[in-house]
């Protein structure tokens, strides 16, 4: 299991530069209990803009239950270092949040969720002034039959609406991903993302290389 890692580790370090992207994310999701309707997991989040030097690490514990067939609520907490290299400029950001998630089967293999989040967000020294919601739809496919390592096909597109501001001021396309099969225990999501900031008069776009790595325990 251990080889079977390392390869799809250097595997995930090596595509965001073969491919260009301004961007490169890595996410890993530890799943650590569950007992029906409970589960809880760990999120840990790596991001670094290779342009502009911004380099976030996230870990984030969280906790969801299932309240109705096609509705979970989750509740998490995130602790994130915000630093960019390039002007040694380094802050750290407590984040409570809170989710509403409704999901539909729509066929055997065709799934469509829906995340809402709740973000109140507390900068190193600054007051909780940055709250802001999240809003994501996906669209999964899963094979009956998997094609090698891939399982399911994905696309999904995320607004996040700043609430000090009252403004959209990110959005996150993923025109597609794909979810592979690495062992009994783990999958690697690989996906390419459109990410767009709302600046002062324009939207700037870049792109976007990431990884999603799930251990079940």
């Amino acid at each position: 299991m251990i080889r079977s890692l390392t390869r799809w580790v250097i595997f995930a370090l090596v595509v965001p530069a073969a491919m260009g992207a301004d961007e490169w994310w890595a996410w890993s999701t530890l799943d650590l209990w569950k007992e029906p309707p409970w589960s809880a997991a760990l999120f840990i989040g790596n991001r670094f803009d290779f342009d502009d030097g911004a380099y976030v690490q996230i870990a984030s514990p969280r906790l969801k239950r299932q309240i109705l067939p096609w509705l979970d609520l989750g509740l998490g907490l995130s602790a994130l270092s915000i630093e960019n290299t390039a002007t040694d400029v380094r802050y750290l950001q407590l984040r409570p949040e809170l989710e509403l998630n409704p999901k539909f089967d729509l066929s055997p293999n065709l799934r469509l969720e829906w995340r809402n989040r709740l973000e109140m967000r507390q900068n190193e020294g600054e007051a909780f002034t940055t709250h802001r919601t999240r809003h994501r739809l996906q669209l999964s496919y899963t094979l009956s039959e998997s094609i090698g390592p891939v399982t399911r096909f994905f696309i999904s597109n995320e607004c996040l609406m700043d609430l000090h501001r009252g403004v959209l001021g990110e959005n996150r396309l993923v025109p597609l991903g794909i979810s592979l099969k690495t062992s009994a225990a783990t999958d690697l999501e690989l996906f390419y993302m459109v990410l767009s900031h709302h600046g002062t008069t324009d939207w700037q776009s870049e792109s976007v290389v990431g990884t999603h790595f799930r251990l079940r325990f």
